[in-house]
Order: structure tokens, then sequence, then C-alpha cells
């Protein structure tokens, strides 16, 4: 196994732990990496940067990479529209969004599990 490496930065901690989230979902383990909380992190440093998510090593991180890119175009493709409302496939709470939020992952604001917006 390489290095670890960071494949993403986030603004704030929930952004990251979405990203995380929904990377491990795709079956890519990944970890956060935050300057606020020195110490043991990830895979065992910190990052000076901000809110970083890394993966395992370099053919991993391609891997990450390559499907938030996907993710990211098929985002920017979906017009924000009308909103969405989902139903929790884990406690069957329907959940309301902005159309802004289409193709996003999101917390369910009744259980708190991520749940993938269509």
């Amino acid at each position: 196994m390489g290095a670890p490496v960071c494949i993403r930065h986030a603004t704030t901690l929930e952004e990251a732990s979405i990203v995380v989230a929904w990377l491990e979902e795709q079956g890519v383990e990944a970890k956060i990496m935050d300057p606020d909380s020195p110490g043991v992190m990830a895979f065992g440093f910190t990052d000076p940067v901000g809110i970083s998510v890394f993966v395992a090593d370099a053919e991993t991180a391609q891997r990450a990479r390559d499907l938030l890119e996907e993710h990211d175009r098929e985002r920017a493709a979906a017009a924000p529209g009308e909103p969405v409302s989902p139903k929790c496939e884990s406690c069957g709470a329907t959940n309301h969004f902005g159309g802004d939020v289409r193709g996003t992952v999101q917390q369910c604001r009744s259980c708190g599990v991520y749940m993938d917006i269509p």
C-alpha cells in the first residue's frame, strides 16, 4: 500500500462527511483529515490546508477522483428545477429538499442517515 492521498478539500466538516459517506457507498474507503482535531487522524497525520478527504493510496485516489468527477458532472447537468421529496429508505420519513440539491447526498432530517437525492 502506498502513501495516503488527498482527493478533495471541503469547506465544512459536514461536506467532508457527505463526500466520505458517498465514496464508501461506492466501495472506496475514505477518511476525513481535520486540522482542528490534531493527533492521529485518518491515516496517522494531519493536514494543514483544511478539512480534507483522503484515501489510502494513488490507485484508490484515481478511482475516487473519477467517481467524484462523474458525480459532479451529473449534478451540474441536472437543472435545479422543482423541489424534490424523497422518502428515506431507513426510517420511511419524507424529506423535502430544494431542486438545487438534486443529484447529491443529503442527510435525512428525521434519522440522519445519508440518502441519495434523485
